[in-house]
C-alpha cells in the first residue's frame, strides 16, 4: 500500500484561521491517502472513506509520505469497527485548548476523535515512535511530518 499523509490549508475558511491562530498553521485538516486504492480516510464527526482525489486538483492540499507502512486490511478494519462520534463538545474542548494550556492542563475529548487523533494513532499503531503529550493538532503531525 502506498500511503500518504494529507494536510488540508485554508488561508479563507474560519477553520483554517481558527488553527492558525492556536497553533500558528493553517492545516487545519488530515487525512490518510492510498494511492494504490484512490481511497482517502479520515476523521469528520464519524471515521470515513472517500474516493481519492476527493477535493479535486487542489493547491491547498500537502500530501507526504506516511513514515509507517499501514495496510488498506487494516484501514477497512478500523471502518468496520470504529464507533468514535465527534461532536460539539469534543470541538469545544479542542478550540479552548490554549485556556487549558495557561493553567497547566492537557486538552481532554469528551468522546470522539479530531482528524489528528485518528490519524495519530492509525501511525503509532503501526510503528510510529513519535510521542505527544497531549491530542495533537493536524499543526503538530504537520511540524512532525513536512520536512
Amino acid at each position: 500500500m502506498s500511503v500518504k499523509i494529507g494536510f488540508s490549508y485554508s488561508r479563507t475558511k474560519l477553520s483554517g484561521w481558527l488553527t492558525y491562530i492556536f497553533t500558528g498553521s493553517f492545516a487545519y485538516h488530515v487525512f490518510i491517502v492510498d494511492d494504490e486504492t484512490s481511497k482517502m480516510y479520515d476523521m469528520h464527526l464519524l471515521m470515513r472513506r472517500r474516493s481519492w482525489p476527493h477535493y479535486g486538483d487542489n493547491a491547498n492540499i500537502k500530501l507526504v509520505e506516511s513514515p509507517v507502512p499501514i495496510s488498506s486490511e487494516y484501514m477497512e478494519r478500523l471502518l468496520d469497527t470504529s464507533e468514535s462520534v465527534y461532536g460539539w463538545k469534543d470541538y469545544l474542548l479542542f478550540g479552548l485548548r490554549p485556556i487549558f494550556h495557561l493553567f497547566g492542563k492537557s486538552t481532554r475529548n469528551v468522546g470522539g476523535m479530531i482528524c489528528s487523533e485518528l490519524v495519530y494513532d492509525i501511525l503509532r499503531e503501526n510503528g510510529w515512535p513519535v510521542e505527544f503529550n497531549e491530542v495533537p493538532s493536524p499543526a503538530d503531525l504537520e511540524r512532525a511530518l513536512v520536512k
